[in-house]
């Protein structure tokens, strides 16, 4: 009997797996490709990247003549490696007679504490003192007015940033609910309370979903970054063993685009049929929070078919105050899911009784149990906040037994997917 082994990983817990036994009969697809290689070398990849820009002027041109430049960064729950990236940018801005500033873009979130800046800029930048601030969406003094989005969305963008000469993002491309990663550092990044809710309401479309770069809340974040004069994007794709496998920079849409495509070489599959049962884990880079693990079940949901059920296994273990299943009790009022409750649900982003900074990750999983039926896998004391929350949870020594009671619904000539890289994966019908 083959056995697999499902992801159930954390960053400082990595390589743990879940063995699972797949009966002989039973069709099982794997979508997974190696890992690319990694950079042997981070900081000359990325001094390569930055001096041979995908469009607009090296990264040399932009901060000579002693400029005040400004990097604006992901927050602590996203995963490129500014402590290797930006010692170098900044001694670099300061050898031609600048100054420096960094910005995290933690979009509502909520500030970085001084102990996660230490680890997301690195302990030795951190104590040159540089100066570093986080997001403050609901203070409005805090934002220039930019204008209105082709979209129709009003831009209040961090005076921090349109204060600078220079205006330099680092991000990560992955897949998102939203489409890909990365681009987001100045919508909802650094932008205003008022920007971000109005922005996503474009997340509740359909057609915003993982690998449609085409959707409105992706282009109204492109648009952001050309209203707000965002000089150079730097690109970084980090893979699932937390290596650095990608940077790239330059004009900050084309080089997005130019990342993505890169991404798509491993993480993009295409499927000949829809599974009954979809098998997913979690890796390291996914990390601590199910609010943020639990996008895999959106990347899963075009494999599975109407009447099938994903799995997914995702350790959750929390993020210092937070539990692994924090903020998921938003679900209680609209479970368990039905096209009447997903109408309230609705009903709730449009009236503004729910938040959309947060709804557009819970609401994109809710609206796939609908739909499909979503079983998980965690920790045991996980369970009993999954439970209170509706969901359906079982604990790492539960999984074997969850699945074969599948099994034996399904039937034994049951088709299973596996798909151990559950977030980054992208799924779409063969064409």
């Amino acid at each position: 009997m083959p056995t697999i082994h499902v992801p159930f990983e954390v960053a400082e817990d990595r390589g743990v797996t879940i063995p699972l036994e797949i009966p002989e009969q039973v069709k099982l697809v794997e979508y997974c490709r190696p890992e690319p290689e990694p950079l042997a070398d981070v900081t000359a990849a990325l001094l390569e990247a930055v001096e041979n820009p995908i469009g607009g002027p090296k990264f040399s041109e932009l901060i000579a003549g002693g400029k005040k430049v400004i990097f604006l960064i992901e927050n602590q729950f996203r995963q490129a490696r500014a402590d290797l990236l930006l010692p170098t940018l900044v001694e670099k801005v300061k050898e031609a007679g600048g100054t420096a500033r960094i910005i995290c873009g933690s979009g509502k979130v909520g500030a970085l504490n001084d102990d996660e800046v230490r680890v997301k800029i690195g302990a030795e930048l951190f104590d040159t003192g540089i100066e570093v601030t986080s997001n403050d969406p609901f203070n409005h003094d805090a934002y220039t007015f930019v204008g209105v989005t082709k979209y129709g969305i009003p831009l209040w963008v961090h005076n921090w940033v349109m204060e600078a000469d220079v205006k330099i993002t680092i991000g990560s491309t992955q897949a998102t609910l939203w489409g890909y990663g990365g681009s987001g550092m100045i919508m909802p990044g650094t932008s205003s309370d008022a920007s971000i809710e109005l922005n996503h309401i474009f997340t509740l479309s359909p057609e915003s979903k993982p690998g449609n770069n085409d959707c409105l809340v992706q282009l109204d974040k492109y648009e952001a970054l050309r209203m707000a004069g965002i000089d150079m994007g730097i690109n970084v794709i980090t893979d699932n063993l937390f290596r650095t496998s990608h940077i790239n920079a330059g004009d900050p849409i084309e080089s997005h685009l130019a990342s993505i495509a890169v991404y798509d070489e491993t993480y993009r599959f295409e499927f000949k049929e829809q599974a009954d049962i979809v098998i997913c884990g979690s890796t390291a880079p996914t990390n601590h929070l199910f609010f943020h693990t639990s996008w895999a079940v959106v990347n899963c949901d075009p494999v599975t078919r109407d009447t099938g059920t994903i799995i997914f296994a995702s350790p959750c273990p929390g993020y210092f105050a937070w539990e692994g299943f924090a903020l998921m009790d938003v679900l209680k009022p609209f479970m368990p899911p039905s096209a009447k409750t997903n109408e309230a649900a609705l009903r709730a982003f449009y009236e503004r009784d729910n938040p959309l900074w947060a709804g557009c990750i819970w609401y994109k999983v809710y609206e796939v149990m609908t739909r499909k039926r979503v079983e998980y896998i965690t920790l045991d004391d996980n369970l009993p906040a999954a439970h209170e929350s509706g969901l359906t949870a079982y604990g790492p020594g539960e999984f074997q037994a969850a699945f074969d009671a599948l099994l034996a619904e399904y039937g034994p000539d049951a088709t299973v997917a596996f798909v151990p890289y559950g977030r980054y994966t992208i799924l779409t019908p063969e064409a």
